[in-house]
């Protein structure tokens, strides 16, 4: 049987970047997608642009991106379900693989690309593995990107959605809430599976202190923060990630500059 994947793209003034996140999921094949854009009532031609590419949108007042992902998973059809922002790309081309290669489980993740604004690749990351989830999350920390993650509609269901009340953490929240609940985790790492795309403007990084503060009452809101326990299994993790800090230690090396040479540094392709 055909596996089903719902792709919920929350947008907002992303006319520069969602016809290309949208063309890249055009490329899946042995997969059947249903592709809703939320748009947060643009001023731009987001929505002109993401229906002409036969994506379904929807209309909703801006209320915070994870209140437009909930709207979306509520609507959007499929047994496994995933989001993706309007300026990332979910590499479409291996989701049948991984599919078949998580039955048995209830959320597919693996390593997800940075990427600068043109598309070129900055570094590779790789999430921690299932069995360090937990003892990571309970330390404070994020160990399981977003992007590309794919998880059963029965994981959405029974947690509710994305707790909104989080408006920077809330997908940090939904995962530590799916590891603490039971649900099977399954880690692919040779390919990767999306790519996140690094620019000025995030959220994430204009935001950076307020993303810290609030992640830091979303750990405690579940459990005091046990910071000493998780160390080991963090070290383990980054240890893994080695290559990525190579490649970001000889960015800022040779090109100076940081954060700010992402624009014009390309490592290679994946």
């Amino acid at each position: 049987m055909t596996p089903t994947l719902g792709v919920v793209v929350p947008a907002r003034n992303a006319a520069a970047t969602i016809g290309s996140t949208l063309a890249a999921l055009r490329d899946v094949s042995d997969v059947t997608l249903d592709v809703v854009v939320v748009d947060g009532q643009s001023t731009d031609n987001t929505a002109k642009i993401a229906a002409a590419m036969g994506a379904r949108v929807t209309q909703r007042p801006p209320q915070g991106i994870y209140d437009a992902v909930n709207c979306g998973l509520s609507s959007v059809a499929g047994e496994w379900l995933t989001y993706i922002n309007a300026d990332d790309v979910l590499y479409a081309d291996v989701l049948s693989g991984r599919l078949d290669h998580a039955a048995g489980h209830d959320v597919a993740y693996g390593p997800v690309d940075f990427i600068d604004r043109a598309g070129r690749q900055l570094h590779r990351w790789h999430s921690a593995a299932p069995r360090h989830l937990r003892v990571l999350y309970r330390a404070g920390l994020s160990p399981l990107l977003q992007q590309g993650t794919l998880f059963r509609r029965e994981v959405f269901e029974r947690l509710q959605g994305f707790d909104t009340r989080w408006r920077l953490v809330a997908d940090a929240d939904f995962w530590y809430r799916a590891v603490e609940e039971g649900f099977r985790f399954q880690r692919s790492t040779k390919l990767s599976v999306a790519a996140f795309r690094m620019h000025a403007g995030q959220l994430g990084r204009l935001r950076a202190a307020d993303s810290a503060a609030e992640h830091f009452a979303m750990t405690k809101s579940h459990s005091p923060v046990r910071r000493w326990p998780g160390q080991l299994a963090a070290l383990a993790w980054r240890a893994g990630n080695w290559r990525s800090y190579i490649q970001r230690g000889s960015r800022l090396l040779f090109c100076g500059g940081g954060f700010e040479s992402l624009g014009s540094y390309a490592i290679g392709s994946r």
